[in-house]
């Protein structure tokens, strides 16, 4: 509530956010548009932290659980992921001592991210490789996640106020840098951390969404070829073959990557007990979960070590049997 249009994030170009079309245009049942405000003004601070605030004097939560604490996902389109240059912005980054017209002339120049060398590591390490030749981006990202960590700084010390306990609705590892989430950080803030390792779901979020947007994005904005990106990947992300684009744009994420997401999870929160998001729900046109899934998932869980999951998104679109089957592979485990 309160939140208008001059709050949003604006990209290098002086665009605001238009968020991802993707329901709400195709008037789905679920009409979130996915457009972001900005975490550096001030005033969107105020209106997100009063209303956390009411929230919490209204109900005896004992505990607060936060999503969208982020920036745009490749979802929304690579320009946007490069938010935020509004005036807010452009005032923190000076006092961090960052230039963000000079960013935003890198990004505007298409050849910034030619010849990055590859180099394995683990998951949530590939962006940093992809920049370490421009420490200009190096530092714009890092910006971002410190204004990210601040904002959920603020709404760890109201919520403790009231006496609860808050834990964070986390981007997979992977993409967390990308939209301004730092697992350690966010993690010393927090009692729980869940990351968002869907593998089926195709919205904002899902990875099935994001993985392909990400490599379209790069290739529109920086020229290179779709079998360029793959062979990087290859070289670059753990799991990562020649055919987890097509498998993941076809049916799912493999398990191999979701696998090797949520221990990347578990290993940047530690010693913060992680808890893995179930896909368990039934949108057709956007997800569609059978027990064989859910299944799969509890396994690649348990592989990855995490102390255990959060359905998701909610148990009025859940299945029956897919409620059975998670039962019944809990109850198997003892």
């Amino acid at each position: 509530e309160g939140m208008e249009d001059s709050d949003l994030v604006v990209n290098w170009r002086g665009e605001r956010s238009r968020g991802w079309g993707g329901w709400a245009e195709n008037k789905a049942e679920v009409a979130e548009t996915f457009r972001f405000a900005c975490p550096s003004n001030p005033e969107v601070r105020a209106k997100t932290l009063a209303r956390l605030a009411e929230l919490l004097a209204r109900y005896p939560f004992t505990g607060v659980f936060l999503d969208k604490i982020r920036f745009p996902s490749p979802a929304n389109g690579l320009e946007e992921v490069a938010s935020c240059f509004c005036v807010h912005c452009r005032q923190a980054a000076r006092e961090a001592g960052l230039d963000l017209d000079a960013v935003a002339h890198l990004l505007e120049d298409g050849r910034a991210m030619a010849a990055v060398p590859a180099r394995q590591g683990f998951p949530s390490e590939w962006l940093w490789t992809a920049v370490a030749g421009q420490p200009l981006l190096s530092r714009f990202l890092r910006f971002r996640m410190d204004v990210i960590t601040g904002l959920a700084a603020e709404a760890h010390d109201l919520v403790k106020r009231h006496g609860a306990e808050i834990g964070f609705d986390l981007f997979s590892p992977g993409l967390a840098p990308l939209v301004g989430q730092d697992y350690a950080a966010l993690s010393r803030l927090a009692a729980w951390i869940k990351p968002m390792s869907y593998r089926v779901a195709e919205g904002p979020a899902g990875l099935r969404l994001e993985i392909p947007a990400l490599v379209d994005g790069i290739s529109r904005m920086f020229g290179a070829g779709e079998a360029e990106i793959i062979r990087w990947a290859v070289d670059s992300i753990p799991g990562f073959t020649s055919d987890t684009l097509n498998e993941t744009r076809k049916s799912a994420v493999p398990l191999t990557i979701i696998t090797n997401e949520i221990k990347e999870a578990v290993r940047l929160a530690s010693p913060v007990p992680v808890y893995f998001g179930l896909e368990l729900v039934s949108h057709p046109g956007v997800i569609e979960i059978t027990p064989q899934l859910v299944k799969a998932m509890v396994n690649a869980g348990r592989a990855a070590d995490a102390a255990g999951a959060f359905i998701s998104w909610d148990l009025v679109h859940s299945p029956r049997e897919g409620i059975r089957a998670l039962a019944e592979d809990l109850g198997a485990a003892g």
